[in-house]
C-alpha cells in the first residue's frame, strides 16, 4: 500500500529556507551596501573621484587590465614565487610546530626566536634580505615564507601540544614508533589547528608578497600596481586593488571548499 505523503515535509522544507535566509541575504546586502556607497560617494561629490573612482570606471578598468598581456605577464611572476614561499613555509612550519608541540627542548630552543620575530613588521626585514640574497626572487621568497611561517609554525604547535597523552600512550602500547606515531596520531590529532594557520597564512603570503613587490621592483603584480600609483594613474591601482581583492577571496574559497570536500569532519573545525 502506497504510503501518504507527510503533510508537514514543505512546512519543515519553508522553516528551513526561513532559517537559512539571513545566512545567504545578509552578506550580499552588507557587499551591495558597500559598492553602492562607492558607486555613489564620488558621483554626489562626498569623495573627490580622483582619489576614489566610481565602482564602474574602476570594473572597465579591470576588464581593459585583464586584456592587457603586461598584466598576466606580472601576476604570473607573482603567482609563481607565492607558490614557492608559501610551499616552502608549509613544508619547515608544520613539520617544525608539530614537533615543537610534543619535544620540549625543540621548543625551548626555537620559541625564544618566534617571540622576538613575531611583532618585527616583515616588510621591515626586506632591506636585509636583499642584502643577504641580491634583488632577484631569492629575497622575495624569502620574505613570504617569514611572513607566514610563524603563524603556521604556532597554529601547528598548539595543535600538537593539546593531544590528549592516552592517545600517544594507546599507540604505544599497540607497537608504534616514535615516527609513527607522529604520521598517525600526532598530525591527524592536530590538522584542524594546522588548517586554520594555513588559512591565515594564506592572507599573510599575499601581504608580504605585495611588500616584497613594493621595494623590489621588476616583474611582479605588486611593481605593477605600485608603479601605476607613482604615475598617477588612479583607476588602475583601484581595479588592481579590486583584482587582488577578488584572488584573496577565490583562495580563501577554494582552500575551504577543499577541505569540507576531502576532510568533511573537520567543517566548523577550520
Amino acid at each position: 500500500m502506497a504510503q501518504a505523503p507527510d503533510a508537514g515535509t514543505p512546512a519543515r522544507l519553508g522553516s528551513r529556507l526561513a532559517a537559512s535566509a539571513p545566512a545567504l541575504v545578509l552578506p550580499i546586502l552588507s557587499v551591495a551596501i558597500l559598492l553602492g556607497l562607492w558607486q555613489v560617494a564620488p558621483r554626489a561629490g562626498w569623495v573627490r573621484a580622483t582619489s576614489i573612482p566610481p565602482f564602474s570606471e574602476v570594473m572597465t578598468q579591470v576588464w581593459a587590465l585583464l586584456g592587457e598581456p603586461e598584466f598576466w605577464t606580472n601576476l604570473a611572476g607573482s603567482a609563481q614565487r607565492w607558490a614557492i614561499g608559501f610551499a616552502l613555509a608549509i613544508i619547515v612550519g608544520v613539520p617544525l610546530g608539530t614537533m615543537m608541540g610534543r619535544w620540549r627542548p625543540l621548543y625551548r630552543l626555537v620559541d625564544p626566536l618566534l617571540v622576538v620575530g613575531y611583532p618585527v613588521p616583515k616588510a621591515a626585514l626586506i632591506l636585509l634580505f636583499v642584502l643577504w640574497w641580491g634583488a632577484g626572487n631569492a629575497s622575495r621568497i624569502v620574505i613570504i615564507v617569514a611572513g607566514c611561517l610563524i603563524p603556521i609554525v604556532i597554529s601547528s604547535y598548539h595543535g600538537a601540544h593539546g593531544i590528549e597523552p592516552r592517545l600517544l600512550w594507546s599507540a604505544r602500547g599497540l607497537g608504534t614508533g616514535r615516527v609513527g606515531s607522529w604520521f598517525r596520531v600526532v598530525l591527524p590529532a592536530a590538522l584542524p589547528q594546522i588548517l586554520s594557520g594555513l588559512r591565515l597564512g594564506i592572507a599573510i603570503s599575499i601581504f608580504t608578497l605585495l611588500a616584497s613587490e613594493l621595494l623590489i621592483r621588476g616583474i611582479g603584480i605588486g611593481s605593477f600596481m605600485f608603479t601605476a600609483l607613482d604615475n598617477g594613474q588612479t583607476l588602475v591601482v583601484f581595479a588592481m586593488a579590486t583584482i587582488l581583492a577578488v584572488i584573496g577571496f577565490a583562495l580563501d574559497f577554494l582552500y575551504m571548499r577543499a577541505v569540507r570536500r576531502w576532510l568533511p569532519w573537520l567543517e566548523g573545525d577550520v
